[in-house]
């Protein structure tokens, strides 16, 4: 059971943690302004489970653009936004939206399925997935202020 809710939890933080930034894995920010009734709170909260949810965002970043982990990780620290990385390599960037949206929902739709969360929590977590996809895309984790 305790594995189950684990399960469970990193699914939901998962589509928050998506939300709130897909590159985030290349440096551990705050991505501040989430109120404490969303998934992404619950991730700060829990380091590991974050850490987790950002190895599997960027798992499906490396594997939609065909690269590793670990370049997908230089580009970022390099200051490419995902965007940026995936045009570099002659790739769609919507692509990589369309894979990290259709993740978030299917761990959403698992998370009300399950009844984890309710119907109209799950229909407003989906209606802010592709908005917060789009800006975390565009976003640049290089070395600010080197």
């Amino acid at each position: 059971m305790k594995v189950q809710m684990k399960k469970v939890v990193a699914t939901v933080a998962m589509a928050g943690a998506i939300t709130a930034g897909t590159a985030g894995m290349a440096y551990a920010q705050d991505s501040s302004g989430s109120s404490s009734q969303t998934p992404a709170a619950t991730a700060k909260g829990h380091p590991r489970l974050r850490m987790a949810v950002r190895r599997h965002a960027g798992k499906i970043v490396a594997d939609t653009l065909g690269v590793s982990t670990q370049d997908l990780r230089a580009a970022l620290k390099g200051g490419q936004s995902v965007n940026e990385y995936a045009t570099s390599l002659g790739k769609n960037p919507a692509d990589v939206k369309t894979a990290l949206v259709n993740a978030a929902d299917t761990a959403i739709d698992k998370a009300v399925a399950n009844g984890r969360i309710d119907q109209p929590k799950g229909g407003d977590l989906k209606g802010k997935v592709e908005a917060r996809v789009d800006k975390a895309m565009d976003h640049h984790f290089g070395q600010s202020g080197a």
